[in-house]
């Protein structure tokens, strides 16, 4: 993955997928949260499953986790259907986001690939 994230629409299976990998900076992090409200501003939460895919995401360094604590909690203000947080490849990345999913009281389900959403 070239681009650190990428927000797209499946209307067909009614998915919105925000996609991210590599290194995060504060700068990717920003850009990202810009093109996700933009792009999510362009459909009806309520009829849309969020798919989070963090799979190509690397480790998170500790100035980003307050704001990907902050992303959690904003998945779950928008009123999507359903979310899923495809953990990342990397353990370590993993429990990191297990460990805000279990600090923010996700409501959404952690899988381990696109696989397993539904």
């Amino acid at each position: 993955m070239t681009q650190k994230y990428n927000v797209e629409t499946d209307q067909a299976k009614k998915l919105f997928i925000a996609t991210v990998g590599g290194f995060f900076q504060m700068s990717d992090a920003e850009g990202f949260a810009l093109k996700f409200m933009q792009e999510g501003s362009q459909i009806k939460t309520s009829e849309y499953t969020l798919v989070v895919n963090a799979y190509e995401l690397s480790t998170v360094k500790q100035d980003l986790l307050d704001m990907l604590e902050q992303a959690f909690q904003m998945y779950m203000t928008l009123g999507f259907k359903n979310i899923y947080m495809v953990e990342s490849k990397s353990a370590i990345t993993s429990m990191q986001i297990r460990k805000i999913a279990e600090k923010t009281n996700f409501s959404g389900v952690l899988v381990k690939s696109m696989d397993d959403v539904k």
